[in-house]
């Protein structure tokens, strides 16, 4: 490999957050190169993330709503899918979404080297070639963007056998007839929603006592299930696996919980994903860390002022829009730094206006402050609610369990956060993320024209119950 260096700038990891701030370095000015391991280019979003779930939930959904047709006066036949089919539809869109990403990544806004890097000095990465060839590469600063992995717990047997993760389970390896979810976050009840779609048994299995995770309020985790048994998903709280099994092409859990045991054809382990930092050599280099996330602030940066982290090696929120941003806030601040240009402003990311979005069904949002997290903390707010069972477009969409909420400071009536679970509800949900980010109050909100019947006036008529208990 040619050694092409020195760069002002060398940012390390190839999907999102990665190609942002290196293409933002580009259009800054910056000479500048990213890092890619991966044989494939694309990154986590288009190959395992987000654009593949999509792809599989939109169709379940079509399913689902197949199903549910005499609901709304219509007599159609059981839907039948088409694995194949699907699958073709997958790969052409995924081919699309490759496509558009490695020629913007070959646009020449940054030069792309091809290996793996880890730090031998706080200015100076060792860049190993899949040859093996092994070239230093030295750089003014660096963006860490190396993104995450599934997790995988320790469970007696489950090594060996054919159990799935969420990188798996992105390329439909089949459609089974049962499938069993270890896990209750946001992964896991995506696909359980996704399978249940597609008409197999779901069962969910959570540690906890209720799903969703511990940061999610109870009274969205409570909708949730609610909805989801309706539909026949089976949860097993407060269950742990102790074995796994597998042969004659069943799963076989030995469980300790609500049930004893389980079978199932299929078995995705959807326990979290984790940073993937290790072999970076963060820890010799002086980068503060937590379990394995690198520390940054809102400026993307880390203990080492002259290193920038962004999107989910770093990311408190791992979402994409945000690992988005970050990379690009990183990069303007890089670039201030290198240019030693003080008196410009450093750029910011908002950590309290992020939002996070699960696309099961019905849909569920956060955005800024939670109800749980106001109360633990001690920050007084006003809660605002709207059912979708008592609004009108949300009776016409059919709407069972689902629900907004918003949270405002008693006094200026600024609109603190939100949350919600129904129809639509991730992409109506931008006008209050538009709303918290821009500081809005209560008033503020209320004066915005909301066109009549839409499930946006959901978000209305919460802002409007805040209003009046002013």
């Amino acid at each position: 490999m040619k050694d092409t260096g020195p760069y002002e700038l060398l940012v390390i990891g190839g999907g999102s957050a990665g190609h942002a701030a290196a293409r933002k370095a580009g259009l800054l000015g910056l000479r500048a190169a990213l890092v890619e391991a991966a044989p494939e280019l694309g990154g986590l979003c288009i190959l395992r993330g987000c654009m593949p779930s999509k792809t599989l939930i939109e169709t379940a959904n079509r399913m689902r709503i197949m199903r549910d047709g005499a609901r709304f006066g219509i007599g159609a036949q059981v839907p039948v899918l088409d694995p194949e089919r699907l699958r073709a539809r997958l790969e052409s869109l995924l081919d699309d979404f490759r496509r558009d990403r490695v020629t913007s990544m070959e646009s020449g806004c940054y030069e792309l080297l091809r290996g793996s890097a880890r730090f031998s000095s706080p200015h100076e990465i060792e860049l190993t070639a899949a040859d093996g060839t092994v070239t230093p590469q030295r750089a003014d600063a660096f963006v860490i963007a190396t993104g995450s992995h599934p997790t995988v717990p320790p469970i007696a047997g489950l090594d060996g056998t054919p159990f799935w993760t969420s990188d798996d389970v992105v390329r439909l390896p089949s459609v089974p007839k049962r499938i069993a979810i270890l896990g209750a976050g946001a992964i896991g009840m995506e696909f359980a929603h996704l399978f249940e779609g597609f008409g197999s048994e779901v069962t969910v299995i959570a540690h906890g006592e209720s799903i969703m995770g511990g940061g999610t309020d109870p009274d969205i985790a409570i909708a949730m299930e609610a909805e989801s048994r309706e539909r026949g998903i089976r949860f097993l709280k407060k269950t742990e696996v102790k074995e796994v099994a597998h042969g004659e092409g069943l799963f076989r859990l030995r469980l300790r919980g609500e049930a004893e045991a389980l079978e199932a054809e299929a078995l995705l382990v959807a326990t979290g994903r984790k940073p993937t930092t290790a072999g970076l050599e963060l820890e010799k280099i002086g980068i503060a860390m937590e379990e394995g996330r690198i520390l940054i602030d809102e400026r993307a940066t880390t203990s080492r002022p002259h290193i920038f982290a962004a999107g989910d090696c770093a990311s408190p929120v791992p979402v994409v829009h945000l690992a988005v941003i970050q990379g690009k806030v990183a990069a303007r601040n890089a670039a201030r730094l290198i240019r030693k240009d003080h008196l410009a402003e450093g750029a910011e990311w908002n950590r309290h206006s992020a939002m996070s979005a699960w696309f099961t069904e019905p849909q569920c949002v956060r955005i800024g402050l939670s109800e749980t997290q106001a109360k633990e903390e001690q920050i007084p707010v006003l809660v605002g609610r709207q059912s979708y069972a008592d609004h009108g477009k949300g009776m016409i969409s059919g709407a069972r369990h689902g629900f907004v909420k918003v949270l405002a400071d008693p006094e200026s009536g600024r609109l603190l956060g939100a949350a919600g679970l129904g129809p639509e509800v991730v992409e109506t949900a931008h006008l209050l993320q538009m709303a918290i980010e821009l500081r809005m109050s209560a008033a503020d909100y209320l004066a915005i024209p909301h066109y009549h019947p839409t499930l946006a006036e959901a978000w209305l008529r919460a802002v409007e119950a805040i209003e009046a208990q002013r």
